[in-house]
């Protein structure tokens, strides 16, 4: 083999999947989340608060977070506050039950991509991390 003949064996790598970090205190909705992604080739982690997703944030990068507005250590707005110190820094979508979670956002004055209001249908997720991923117009 030459040197100007291509590797038969050696195959181009293709790109990393985006990757999704879920933050969230209730399982069944990390759980819920978590399979629809990974049935849809975006793999996750999860973490049920503050003080472990800013763990999980310290030694792996994400390409997006679904992260809940009310967490039981810490608000989601202060991780999110965090998460925008970071640099490259990932796409924030904040979820919450509570109507005034929008407003809460726009005056923390952080870079949040999108707020998704629970109960979170998965479509709608799904939507806002295509949209966050540039996956769709």
């Amino acid at each position: 083999m030459s040197l100007n003949e291509p590797d038969p064996e050696r195959q181009p790598a293709l790109p990393a999947a985006p990757s999704v970090l879920i933050v969230d205190d209730d399982e069944t909705l990390r759980g819920q989340l978590s399979a629809y992604l990974d049935n849809h080739g975006i793999p996750c982690l999860h973490a049920k608060d503050g003080t472990e997703a800013l763990q999980v944030l310290a030694v792996q990068w994400f390409d997006a977070v679904l992260l809940d507005i009310r967490l039981p250590d810490m608000s989601g707005l202060d991780v999110a506050g965090r998460i925008c110190q970071s640099s490259p820094r990932p796409k924030i979508i904040l979820m919450s039950g509570y109507d005034d979670a929008v407003d809460e956002a726009k005056q923390a004055k952080l870079e949040i991509f999108k707020v998704i209001e629970k109960p979170v249908p998965l479509w709608h997720v799904a939507r806002a991390l295509d949209q966050a991923l540039d996956l769709v117009a």
